[in-house]
């Protein structure tokens, strides 16, 4: 034979070197889990049916590939395995309960005969060329039944005393899977069922259990997994497909939010929520809804509680025991009406009405559930139970992850407030019953005593939420770090600018080119200035250093193709997006749902959750080297943007900068805020008092 000749033959195909990719990535563990689908695996198998197909059909989600020799081996692993662990069972069994005679088939090498499978008579028919009008449906069956040797009953009873070893073989795994398969429970813990390298990373979010894994997933939803440092899509799937099969015994059900992103769920859903509100009567519509909800509690659970309250005149406040019943400058004739109405004066202010409208849907929905009565009804002693309800807020009221507002699992609370966000709401509600009753809506304030009566806390700026000399220097050193390129440039300029300048997260994402300008001063160097609108809508100015500057201007070049487009250049944002946003779910023409990003190109403006995440990953960096530079790695883990404008502050009066110019760079709306940052005072009254002279008391 020559040696490019052809094989004469082709019974198998050439071997690759090595294991099938990925026959080593378990996600289930076997040394315990023998469930259902292991033993309907290898069943299977015995009868003589397609491998591929019945792989496929019970084993291939928990798997990594599909080779037929990983196939085969897995076949006969499980086999052995079943046959172990039936022979540890074996040896604790009474005489009588003995099962060796089982293993023992199991065992043995029976052949396995191909399954056949029998056409249909119509089937049979039709390939025969038969005319069913010339024969009647008895005759057919009879000729069907010779066809196939279906009608001899004397072969038939002669078989009935000889066994099928294959069928033994099946019938000692069916005897074999009620003894040895177990059902998992939501309190097993995870390495019974999972593989070490699965459970390693489900430990480190603080799954334990099964339960806590179906909970967790409940929780966070579509790509649930992102939050599990080393688990992939393909794992996560494989993990969902076995929780699912074990629904009927682990009786806790997977969530349908794990099916898609929420943002598509949203859009699916809203036609018919805004068609179906909670609480409408039958025939009637929103539009045509008393007092329509709009922004106020639309889209959340709360919607359920406020929605039924308006449609009660006891609990919608018409008969609210503080109501004016005279004319009001709100145009308000119930207590949602009014509270809208409230909320309307902030619309120009987004994060105060973000603000606002939290609180108040946390107090009324409170009002609704916990007093049963409208908010025009509320006491001063219901105020001091909300006040008590805040300080211990309990479990059924907090869901600790982000959910959407229409999501069920929505709580009006993420977990406990603060004593400094207790102060807030308690504040913000008794703003808003002033307003009330300014508007001539209400004749009293419940509030205002409530107010009075109490110690609440002190808001109080926390100055160990800064960078110190030291972990300055780390920072440093970790941006030193980083390969040069876009990214990098990007993260100096938000540093630099930040601890540079002092200004919030808010302002340097809608700082734009046109804010900068150079200012040129009699007995002074020609000084760059920002122009930034802070809180309370207030405009500073703040000086830049040169090279702060030069770096941006250096990010912005990276930029220059796209701004051609750009019709003024005023309007360019300081800090940009180094890659096309990220594809949101939408509706597109003709209402069809489709995944579209809200810039096709680099360069439009990071948005203030962007310049917080880009520092959170880069501050999270820092801290898996900060041992090795005797630093306290978790400071570093809870750095954020702010800590920069601590950073700033604080420096500034260490360096001398006197304090009525470090509070109108910061934007303080009053010194004694900034005082808090300054130390002099603390050091001149330790160094008066160790200078006195001591007296000792004989």
């Amino acid at each position: 034979m020559t040696p490019n000749a052809e094989p004469l033959f082709h019974s198998a195909l050439a071997r690759r070197p090595g294991r099938p990719v990925g026959s080593k990535a378990q996600v289930v563990r076997d040394t315990r889990s023998l469930g259902i689908h292991h033993f309907a695996f290898v069943r299977s198998s015995l009868l003589g049916l397609d491998l591929r197909d019945a792989f496929n059909r019970y084993l291939a989600w928990s798997e990594t590939t599909t080779d037929l020799r990983y196939i085969q081996n897995r076949r006969d692993a499980l086999l052995k395995h079943i046959i172990e662990a039936g022979r540890l069972l074996d040896a604790t069994l009474p005489t009588p309960a003995k099962i060796t005679h089982l293993l023992d088939l199991l065992r043995s090498n029976a052949p396995v005969k191909a399954a056949v499978s029998l056409p249909s008579l119509h089937d049979w028919v039709e390939s025969e060329g038969m005319d069913p009008d010339a024969w009647s449906e008895a005759e057919l069956v009879a000729e069907y039944k010779a066809a196939f040797g279906l009608d001899n009953a004397e072969a038939i009873e002669a078989s009935e005393g000889l066994k099928d070893p294959a069928l033994e073989r099946v019938r000692a795994l069916n005897h074999l899977d009620n003894l040895l398969s177990i059902s998992p429970t939501a309190a097993d813990r995870l390495e019974a069922w999972f593989a070490r390298p699965v459970v390693k990373c489900l430990r480190t979010v603080g799954i334990l259990t099964l339960g806590d894994l179906v909970r967790f997933i409940n929780v966070y939803g579509y790509r649930w997994h992102a939050r599990i440092h080393g688990f992939g899509v393909q794992r996560a799937q494989q993990v969902l497909a076995w929780l699912r099969m074990q629904y009927e015994h682990i009786n806790l059900l997977i969530s349908d939010s794990v099916n898609e992103p929420k943002s598509r769920r949203l859009l699916k859903d809203k036609a018919q929520a805004a068609l179906t509100l909670i609480g409408t009567e039958p025939g009637q519509t929103p539009s045509n809804q008393p007092g329509q909800l709009r922004q106020f509690g639309q889209g959340t659970v709360v919607q359920l509680g406020l929605s039924r309250m308006q449609s009660s005149p006891a609990l919608a406040g018409d008969t609210g025991e503080f109501r004016s019943h005279m004319a009001n400058t709100l145009g308000a004739t119930n207590d949602l009406e009014a509270v809208h109405a409230w909320l309307e004066h902030y619309q120009e202010k987004p994060s105060t009405l973000r603000s606002y409208r939290k609180e108040v849907e946390r107090f009324m929905l409170w009002c609704a559930q916990e007093l049963k009565k409208p908010l025009s009804s509320v006491t001063s002693p219901d105020c001091l139970r909300y006040r008590e309800f805040l300080a211990n807020v309990p479990a059924f009221w907090i869901h600790p992850a982000p959910v959407l507002r229409s999501d069920p699992l929505w709580r009006a609370f993420r977990g406990q407030p603060a004593a400094a966000s207790q102060k807030q709401a308690l504040v913000i509600i008794q703003t808003m019953y002033g307003a009330l009753c300014d508007a001539g809506y209400l004749v009293a304030n419940p509030m205002k005593a409530l107010m009075k009566g109490f110690d609440l806390p002190t808001s109080k700026v926390d100055i160990k939420r800064s960078f110190t000399e030291a972990e300055w220097n780390h920072v440093l050193q970790c941006l030193e770090a980083i390969a040069d390129g876009p990214e990098r440039l990007r993260l100096k300029c938000i540093l630099e600018l930040l601890v540079s300048s002092g200004i919030r997260l808010d302002e340097l994402a809608k700082a734009r080119h046109g804010d900068l300008r150079i200012e040129a001063l009699p007995d002074l160097p020609e000084t760059w200035v920002l122009s930034v609108t802070g809180k309370r809508n207030k405009t500073r100015e703040v000086p830049l250093n040169d090279e702060v500057v030069r770096l941006l201007a250096t990010h912005g070049k990276e930029f220059m193709d796209e701004d051609k487009l750009c019709a003024d250049s005023r309007a360019l944002p300081l800090i940009r997006t180094l890659h096309a946003s990220v594809a949101q779910w939408g509706r597109g023409e003709g209402g069809a749902l489709q995944a579209t990003s809200l810039s096709e190109h680099p360069g439009s403006a990071l948005s203030a959750s962007g310049i917080y995440a880009v520092l959170k990953r880069f501050f999270a960096h820092a801290a898996k080297t900060a041992v090795q530079a005797g630093l306290d790695p978790r400071r570093f883990e809870k750095a954020s943007t702010h800590w920069m404008r601590h950073t700033f502050v604080r420096q500034a009066l260490v360096d001398g900068v006197p304090i009525e110019v470090v509070s109108e760079l910061a934007g303080h709306a009053s010194i004694d805020t900034t005082s808090i940052y300054s130390t002099q005072e603390l050091a001149r009254k330790i160094k008066a008092v160790q200078a006195m002279k001591r007296r000792v008391v004989a």
